[in-house]
């Protein structure tokens, strides 16, 4: 099994950290590998305890049960398939009334510190065997009990009930009755699912949609991958969308309250203030663009400036030009002019989002900075945008205090037509959005004819880069796009070639999940780099209580940084004892999400790690996601990839995207379910350990990616081994590199070695182990002398002629090494030495017929990997040796 880690080190506050940090762990080390048969075949007895735990947790709370009878309902709940605990496989009714056997199960869960007294013992067992029925087939539930027995008995049988394998409805069903019972009143289930994650902007969503939804009486009682479970009284008749929409909507407004000045950005066609930011706070907008306008002002280059003019002036006309040099329309020339013109652009662009067309937008223009109604007429000729505001600089007498009042205008032309257009605080797009993605009941906004014609009909230039495509999408520079989203197939490249940036094409949703991303998660100060994107779902069945705790695990790993960029991990630790050890970071990391609310069904976390190598940084991802993935007390299904978009499924644990082909030999398919899981991360441990043991923590991520390479042919991680030693080390000691590798490399070699290659370590170990006995070695403990009788071998191969047959070559050569160990031994060698040899030669000729079938072409590509891993396995043989021989001293005395 993998080494694991914990996410949860603090002393737990309450009953549901405790069973996180505590007893979930244990359950999933008691019962992680056993497997259920029946309805429930295909899970784990670990993963039924767990969902029926915190299902207990979550009912007993909204019943309202007392503190100390909560804990003997849980500790019930961890043992209450008494059955399947006992490997005599008596029945519940008689394990129940077994107290030794009851108890053991509670110690063993961890639970037993909440049986504090004996009523408590008789109260789990009665909880216990009533959980299915078990106490009807006697009299012992005519004895007194206690009171809310019932209720408290119906909510373990709701969770017992709560993940069989069963059709959803009957299922749902059935913990409906329970719970009917369990609360005493009238209970009903609504499961809302989502379509799409999209990141926060779903997270933000489906936050909205729970406010709503306990507005209305509903409370919170499973969360899932794709969505959440609502228990109450009475279900909502109304159409919740617009209500929904609205509160989503004020939710998205909060975010960007804080992040204006990633919403007012200086592009090559102008200063372009988002809509987001308007709602928000018209007054700082405009400080951000005075900002921008300044660095404009001093970034102005006079040769740039001129080659815009002459492009714009020439586009105008001649006559245009004369025109306006007689009436003194010069065209911009200095900082200061430069800084008038683009806020002329600014305001232009503003006006043009406020829906006006161009002349009426430069007819307000020129009120507001003082163009004279003739200058405004011949500027009419010059393009509105480009060439406008370089002739008119100077004409604008008002400046820059004109220019604020014109953007001033802008905005608040902007926010009323926004408002106008709202029945409420949402928008039709967002109502629309709302109604498409959640399955609400009685929603009238059905998905129209037209949205699947835009689906299916949408022209390959105009196909949302960021998923599916549904309304009209806009053009986005990259800036506003995700890094490395790609452009799409039929690229619309404007005319100039390479000079005119590709675009990226969006719908507003698409758009604003990307931006919620960039202005919601602690990307670090340098420029953006192309981001992994790791995404961990809460299990189906999750507790609101899970959410509750993991959200506040996130923030407390966000605060790492205290500045507020990326934190990475400690990899000299991560790689030598597997522990997580999280740091601040300015360059690359993790970039956790900056809002709790970000985090519900699930949460995405851009991975940043610089320039390197993309497997380098694939696998250094994968062994994140895996680590918190499968942490004792959370243990989230993952998906790794490139794209912001997640899939959602129930069927794949752990999925990675964009596998290269080198490392498929180690990662596969890229999709595992848990044991899987485990499996590839044992793997990578290994190859961590060994990356760190052969070579510096600066060289870790270039050895590891060596290592993780060879996988097709695992016998070269020897010679990958050796090699790495040799660069890092100028006088290597073999027995000492040995004994720091061999348990890690023993572990990965188990899991992978496939079977073609066992005849091969068993042939090489077997002569390293004469070699070894017999000191069939050179005149010392060097490298070259320790494989010296095995590089005569390879040696005698690469000169076999084909006159030669094998029982010649084989007697000349192990005759011929007995007369070199005897010329450089100091009292020579007889004939034991001889049989040895003979052995030797005898184990390396079975090789070279069995595993290669004496075609010394094979054996010779293969000399450096052979020679590798014989040294490798002398120093394994001779530690035996050392180890046998300190435990069983020889009696001096006796032998003389």
């Amino acid at each position: 099994m993998s080494q694991r880690t914990r996410l949860l080190n603090r002393p737990p506050k309450s009953l549901e950290e405790r069973y996180f940090s505590e007893i979930r762990p244990n359950l999933y080390e008691l019962h992680g590998t056993h497997q259920q048969d029946g309805v429930r075949k295909g899970t784990t007895l670990a993963e039924h305890l767990d969902s029926a735990c915190q299902f207990i947790l979550t009912v007993s709370a909204i019943g309202k049960v007392p503190d100390d009878k909560r804990r003997v309902l849980l500790a019930a709940t961890a043992v209450h398939d008494l059955n399947k605990l006992d490997k005599s496989e008596r029945k519940v009714k008689t394990l129940a009334r077994d107290k030794v056997f009851l108890r053991e199960q509670l110690e063993l869960a961890g639970v037993s510190s909440f049986i504090c007294t004996d009523e408590d013992l008789e109260l789990a067992r009665r909880l216990i065997e009533r959980h299915s029925g078990h106490n009807v087939s006697d009299g012992a539930r005519f004895l007194p009990e206690e009171e809310g027995i019932e209720l408290w008995a119906a909510m373990i049988t709701a969770a017992d009930l709560f993940d069989l394998g069963i059709s959803e409805s009957e299922r749902f069903r059935k913990v409906q009755n329970e719970l009917t019972v369990a609360f005493d009143r009238p209970c009903n289930l609504l499961r809302v699912r989502i379509a799409e994650d999209r990141g926060y902007i779903t997270a933000l969503l489906l936050g909205a949609c729970e406010e709503v939804l306990q507005k209305h009486g509903l409370k919170p009682l499973a969360i899932f991958p794709d969505g959440e479970l609502f228990e109450g009284e009475i279900l909502p008749k109304d159409d919740l969308t617009t209500e929904i929409a609205a509160i989503w909507q004020s939710k998205i407004d909060q975010v960007f309250g804080n992040n204006i000045e990633k919403l007012v950005r200086a592009t090559k066609d102008g200063i372009k203030i988002y809509p987001q930011a308007i709602k928000e706070n018209i007054e700082e907008v405009l400080v951000n663009v005075n900002a921008l306008l300044e660095k404009k002002k001093i970034g102005f280059k006079a040769d740039k400036i001129a080659k815009d003019v002459t492009k714009w002036g020439e586009a105008a006309g001649k006559d245009a030009l004369e025109k306006a040099v007689e009436l003194g329309l010069q065209p911009v020339r200095d900082a200061e002019e430069f800084a008038i013109s683009e806020g002329l652009k600014a305001a232009y662009l503003s006006y043009r989002e406020a829906g006006l067309n161009p002349k009426d937008v430069w007819d307000k223009i020129a009120s507001y900075t003082g163009i004279s109604e003739l200058k405004r007429a011949a500027l009419e000729a010059f393009n509105g945008q480009y060439g406008r505001p370089l002739f008119a600089a100077k004409a604008a007498v008002k400046g820059m205090e004109g220019i604020q009042d014109a953007l001033r205008d802008s905005f608040q032309m902007r926010k009323e037509n926004s408002q106008s257009t709202k029945a409420s605080t949402a928008s039709p797009e967002m109502i629309a959005t709302v109604a498409r993605v959640l399955n609400l009941p009685n929603s009238n906004c059905l998905i129209r004819v037209e949205d699947l014609d835009a689906y299916i009909e949408a022209n390959p230039k105009q196909r949302c880069s960021l998923g599916s495509t549904f309304g009209e999408t806009d053009e986005l520079i990259s800036d506003n796009m995700p890094p490395g989203t790609k452009v799409q197939a039929f690229s619309n490249r404007l005319p100039g070639g390479i000079s005119a940036e590709p675009k990226r094409q969006a719908d507003t949703i698409a758009a604003l999940a990307y931006q919620l991303m960039a202005v919601g998660a602690h990307f670090p100060a340098v420029k953006k780099q192309d981001p992994l994107y790791l995404c961990f779902a809460l299990p189906k069945n999750s507790s609101p209580a899970l959410l509750r705790i993991w959200r506040e695990r996130i923030e407390e790993l966000a605060a790492t940084n205290a500045e507020g960029g990326t934190v990475t991990i400690d990899e000299l630790q991560l790689y030598r004892e597997s522990i997580l050890q999280f740091k601040p970071n300015k360059v690359v990391g993790l970039a956790f999400p900056k809002r709790s609310d970000f985090v519900h069904n699930s949460v995405i976390i851009p991975l940043v790690w610089g320039d390197g190598n993309a497997s380098i940084a694939l696998l250094k991802s994968l062994r994140l996601a895996l680590e918190i993935s499968l942490s004792t007390d959370f243990g989230f299904p993952f998906t790794l990839s490139g794209n912001l978009e997640v899939e959602l499924t129930d069927s794949v644990y752990g999925r990675v995207e964009g596998i290269p082909a080198t490392l498929q030999p180690l990662l596969n398919s890229g999709q595992y379910n848990r044991q899987e899981a485990e499996k590839i991360l044992q793997q990578l441990q290994c190859i961590g350990k060994l990356a760190i043991a052969v070579a510096s923590i600066q060289k870790a991520d270039d050895c590891l990616y060596d290592l993780a390479r060879t996988m097709a042919r695992p016998i070269e991680l020897y010679y990958v081994l050796l090699r790495w030693i040799l660069r890092e080390q100028d006088e290597p000691n073999l027995e000492s590199n040995w004994n720091r590798i061999r348990e890690p490399l023993n572990i990965l070699l188990e899991s992978l070695m496939p079977d073609e290659n066992k005849l091969l370590t068993i042939y090489l170990k077997e002569a390293a182990q004469i070699a070894a006995e017999a000191k069939l070695r050179g005149s010392s403990f060097k490298r070259t002398s320790l494989t010296e009788p095995f590089t005569a071998f390879t040696s005698a191969v690469r000169a076999q002629k084909s006159y030669m047959d094998l029982e010649l070559m084989f007697a000349a050569l192990a005759q011929q090494y007995h007369t070199r160990l005897d010329r450089i031994r100091e009292h020579g060698v007889g004939e034991t030495k001889r049989v040895q040899v003979k052995q030797y030669y005898d184990i390396l000729r079975k090789l070279y017929e069995e595993v290669y079938n004496a075609r010394p072409e094979k054996l010779l590509n293969d000399k450096d990997t052979l020679e590798a891993a014989y040294l490798f396995f002398f120093q394994e043989a001779n530690q035996q040796l050392k180890n046998q021989a300190e435990n069983n001293p020889v009696n001096t005395s006796e032998s003389v």
